[in-house]
């Protein structure tokens, strides 16, 4: 890897630059004059006469071609930032929507490549967990795909038969049983919130012709059987059959699988050792509060807590017996939080708190309340172990990064100044 300077090495190097092409300007008019004046008089004239003599234009001149060169390497400098900012931002969005990994080799400054190293690590972490995912949703489509799915042929509008599943299932000796007394399966459909599952009449036209009309979307449909629902992904297909079409449905008993998938969402959203928020759950939670605030004006603060010398308690005691203190400390703070606050497990041994429609004041006194609590606390081995608080109370002018960044700042200083205390 090819060796980078940073922006202030850029900077400096630029300042350097500069003042050479100063140097050399001046030498230059000197040097001029020195020889001009050599065969005109026996005295020579020396720097220190230039600078004394020096006339006005001259000094115009050194101004001029000073103040040109400058703006040529800002304008240089200038430009090389911008042209890697912008690669970055590229890159960037193309790491996030589509899990491509960052060329740190076509970025020229430290601080980009450092930023895009940290990206890629990311962007490598959610790809395989996508994958992984994705693997998980193959092999149960797989499972699902290996049942007895209920089948149901329609021509004209109408029931025309339906394969021995519908017909357990409907507890119906055939389907003119079923008939006599029931026109359509969808006369048991039971509608879900917002639209979530298929309903005898979708957007004014019947359910099976909206879901020909929209074969890219996944239709569901809930059905109330013996007293419990039960959730069916359904498909349709036409088959041209004698100069008329039929519509073969296909209804594959899904119930299980939204279990399972429900469920996987909500694993992947907690932190595995200390079973609150991850990460990942944290910062989409603060995306939605900060987009709240700016919609109805409401305040919020952000807590970040570090564990005072965790590094040493890991190399003393081991670290088994540090994952039981990050499990205890975890459930110590969950248990006196509120429950409209968000607490997760920010990485490490650190920890994040959201607190909702809450201004510095009541967010340092809960603050406080938390450090003391774990100060007071014995943990295994008898321990007593303390925190450090940063914490920062949201303002407009805020993004994502820059809350995060002014509440790190504040931990920062907690450490810096002593450690087992709060700043705000």
């Amino acid at each position: 890897m090819k060796k980078r300077t940073s922006i202030i090495g850029a900077l400096l190097l630029s300042m350097v630059v500069i003042l050479a092409f100063f140097i050399a300007t001046v030498l230059a008019l000197w040097f001029n004059q020195y020889f001009a004046t050599q065969g005109a008089t026996s005295s020579n004239s020396s720097l220190s006469d230039f600078f004394l003599n020096i006339s006005g234009l001259e000094l115009f001149g050194i101004f001029l071609a000073g103040t040109i060169m400058t703006s040529l390497v800002v304008r240089f400098i200038a430009s090389n930032i911008t042209a890697n900012f912008e690669k970055f931002n590229k890159f960037f969005y193309d790491a996030m929507h589509e899990g491509k990994m960052i060329d740190e080799e076509s970025l020229n400054f430290k601080e980009f490549t450092t930023l895009a190293r940290s990206v890629n690590i990311m962007t490598q972490k959610a790809n395989e967990a996508k994958k992984r995912l994705e693997f998980n949703e193959k092999y149960l489509q797989t499972v699902l795909d290996a049942q007895k799915n209920i089948v149901i042929v329609r021509s004209r509008g109408e029931m025309e038969t339906a394969n021995q599943a519908f017909c357990n299932f409907m507890n119906v000796q055939n389907i003119d049983e079923f008939k006599s007394n029931h026109s359509c399966i969808s006369e048991f459909f039971i509608d879900g919130e917002e639209n979530e599952y298929l309903k005898r009449s979708v957007d004014g036209i019947s359910w099976v012709s909206y879901i020909l009309m929209n074969p890219l979307k996944s239709h569901k449909a809930k059905i109330l059987h013996n007293g419990k629902n039960i959730i069916f992904d359904v498909n349709a297909r036409v088959k041209d059959v004698e100069e008329h079409y039929k519509v073969v449905l296909t209804f594959n008993n899904i119930s299980e699988l939204e279990e399972q998938k429900r469920a996987f969402e909500k694993a992947s959203s907690i932190d595995a050792l200390t079973r609150i928020a991850n990460r990942l759950k944290f910062d989409t939670i603060l995306e939605q509060q900060i987009e709240m605030s700016k919609r109805y004006n409401h305040s919020f603060c952000l807590i970040l807590i570090d564990i005072d010398n965790f590094k040493q308690i890991n190399d003393t005691h081991g670290h088994k017996v540090g994952d039981n203190i990050l499990v205890e400390l975890a459930m110590t703070v969950k248990n006196a939080m509120r429950k409209s606050d968000t607490f997760a497990r920010w990485g490490g041994e650190e920890f994040a708190i959201i607190l909702p429609q809450s201004r510095i004041k009541t967010a340092v006194n809960i603050a406080e309340k938390l450090r003391a609590k774990i100060a007071n606390h014995t943990f295994e081995e008898d321990m007593k172990i303390t925190c450090s608080f940063g914490v920062c109370e949201y303002k407009k002018a805020y993004d994502f990064d820059t809350l995060v960044e002014k509440t790190d700042e504040k931990l920062y200083l907690a450490k810096h100044k002593g450690k087992n205390q709060v700043q705000f």
